[in-house]
């Protein structure tokens, strides 16, 4: 056998554990980077503060059409920085330092000779400034030692530390979460492969996180279902196989009684023969049965729907059902001009047959010369067609597992049915979007109600 290779996926723990550290630590990076990109003091280093001057600069001159320069309007260097501009002719025209006045003039000298000596300037640049290959201005700086430039202050290793510190929480946090996460999904797994291997007895009983406590107590719950229905099927497999069998053995008993010459008389051999035609019949019946609900088990049972006049359609099989009814000693009647001119669609093999099946039980069930009525009601907003018998009645804590597949039905309404007619009634019904029920009826006896939406019509 080839197995699949296994792909190289990345451990949950640690894709979670990445994403928790850089979802907590993404707010304070993008803080840190921010405060850097708008902060408005110079950087530490020459190299950085000769471009962060060169940035100053051209936002705080304007060059006019005959190639002079001014100052913008509202310029303010920032804190920290020290700057005299002057113009081609050397006349200064800004400055932030008392000893150099706006309208007089300075050089290079001049202002090397007045900072010399003060040891609070830790940076001095001078340079001329050059558009289309003249002249244009010159600018000097400086950056007194007493003031810590702002992107100093974010750049310390204190903050940078603090910094660290943060993503390594984050990431800390992240693994145990992914940690507990990841324990979790692999105890789901093994609980998984559990049910899988025929285990439906151990509880899956993984706690943890809101989300995996649910889907743990929805595998119990398919857990248990799983169970429970292995244990219907297995009922269901022991009594209609003793429902099959027993016919089979009958007919097979008269068979050898027939060929062992005990039906030597006309009489006793068409007596035999009756009886082996009955047995067939009921076997026909109980395979029938089979038959259909393996096609509603294996999705083969479709649907063909076509436009009735409902009450039309009931009274019609009313009628024939009133005849089955005589011929079995019963007395059956109905009344349904309840259901009046609504129209609905149908499909009128399968309902005809699921109502013969309701009404063939109310038949089987009722004492001979017993009442069988078919009648229907209106509601707010349905439409109700109940079937009553004099029989024994549904206890009501078996009314609902009365339409199971796997369950005989109630001790007191035990025949030969193969367990599986209510079930193909209730497909039925709801397969036409409506709904049955079970209950009494007035005399103490069975009902069964069918529910139909009056939104449900043509």
């Amino acid at each position: 056998m080839i197995r699949a290779k296994k792909r190289k996926t990345p451990s949950l723990k640690y894709v979670i554990g990445g994403l928790a550290a850089g979802a907590l630590a993404l707010p304070f990076a993008l803080v840190f980077i921010v405060s850097l990109v708008l902060s408005t003091s110079a950087p530490k280093f020459p190299v950085l503060r000769l471009e962060y001057l060169s940035q100053e600069l051209l936002s705080a001159i304007e060059l006019g059409k005959d190639d002079s320069i001014s100052i913008r309007p509202g310029f303010r260097p920032p804190a920290g920085l020290k700057l005299v501009i002057e113009d081609a002719d050397q006349t200064i025209i800004f400055s932030t330092d008392d000893a150099f006045k706006v309208g007089a003039a300075a050089r290079l000298a001049d202002v090397a000779g007045a900072l010399r000596g003060d040891g609070s300037v830790s940076s001095f640049f001078a340079e001329s400034m050059i558009a289309k290959g003249k002249v244009i201005g010159h600018y000097f700086a400086w950056f007194p030692l007493g003031v810590p430039p702002l992107a100093e202050v974010h750049g310390s290793p204190v903050l940078l530390l603090i910094l660290i510190g943060l993503i390594a929480i984050a990431f800390a946090m992240g693994v145990v979460l992914a940690t507990q996460l990841a324990r979790s999904v692999m105890k789901l797994e093994r609980a998984a492969g559990r049910i899988a291997a025929g285990d439906l007895e151990t509880e899956v009983g993984v706690g943890g996180l809101r989300e995996i406590e649910d889907l743990a107590a929805a595998m119990d719950g398919m857990r248990t279902a799983i169970r429970e229905e292995r244990a219907q099927r297995a009922r269901f497999l022991a009594a209609i196989s003793h429902d099959l069998r027993t016919p089979l053995t009958s007919i097979g008993g008269y068979l050898e009684a027939v060929d062992d010459g005990l039906a030597s008389d006309p009489a006793t051999l068409a007596r035999y023969v009756r009886i082996m035609r009955d047995k067939t019949r009921l076997l026909e019946g109980r395979i029938s049965g089979l038959i259909e609900f393996a096609h509603m088990e294996t999705g083969e049972w479709r649907m063909g729907f076509e436009p009735v006049d409902l009450r039309c359609f009931l009274e019609g099989l009313a009628k024939e059902f009133r005849e089955d009814a005589e011929l079995m000693g019963r007395d059956f009647s109905f009344e349904l001009s309840a259901l009046g001119s609504f129209r609905t669609a149908v499909d009128r093999d399968l309902l005809a047959r699921a109502l013969e099946n309701l009404v063939s039980n109310a038949i089987r069930y009722s004492p001979a010369g017993g009442a069988i009525r078919m009648s229907a009601r209106s509601g707010p907003g349905f439409l109700y067609v109940d079937l009553d018998d004099e029989g024994p009645g549904i206890k009501p804590d078996e009314r609902a597992k009365v339409f199971e597949a796997f369950v005989r039905g109630s001790l007191s309404r035990e025949g030969e049915g193969s367990g599986l007619g209510l079930y193909i009634v209730r497909s039925v019904i709801q397969g036409h979007g409506w709904e049955v029920r079970a209950g009494s009826s007035p005399s103490g006896g069975g009902r069964f109600t069918v529910e139909i939406p009056v939104g449900k019509r043509l």
